[in-house]
């Protein structure tokens, strides 16, 4: 099924309209109006407190919906996606917030979880369902 896509306002966010969206917090409310306004899910998800992907995982599914099965790894959840896809209310906005604490504390997991979610978000927009994630309070 092919769900009506929402493209984010530019004046919303910062660095341009390309991913990695990026907002900053004081914009947030005004985006999430927005989003949801046009018939978007919108959950937040932090991650400033993981330490590692497992922990990562753990929070996305605390908001989301996913098999029970599904274990705490980008490989379950790609084993699980056409689960996910029925699950899952589309078009879906993740805002994630502490990715900046996150890459102070472990690098390596704040850049696996940017580029693991872009990964996600493509397969879903190839599958016909849009996932746009939108990390949150970057900036001093």
């Amino acid at each position: 099924m092919v769900t009506q896509w929402i493209n984010l306002p530019r004046p919303l966010l910062v660095g341009g309209p390309a991913e990695p969206y990026l907002v900053n917090e004081v914009r947030l409310s005004e985006l999430r109006d927005f989003v949801t306004a046009a018939g978007a899910t919108w959950v937040t998800v932090d991650i400033a407190s993981v330490d590692g992907t497992g922990a990562v995982i753990d929070a996305l599914k605390s908001r989301l919906p996913f098999p029970d099965w599904c274990a705490s790894s980008w490989d379950s959840m790609e084993d699980a996606f056409e689960e996910i896809r029925q699950s899952w209310s589309f078009p879906l906005v993740v805002t994630v917030q502490g990715l900046r604490s996150t890459l102070e504390k472990r690098p390596h997991v704040g850049l696996e979880v940017v580029l693991r979610l872009s990964e996600l978000c493509h397969a879903f927009s190839v599958a016909g369902d849009q996932l746009t994630v939108v990390y949150v309070d970057l900036w001093p």
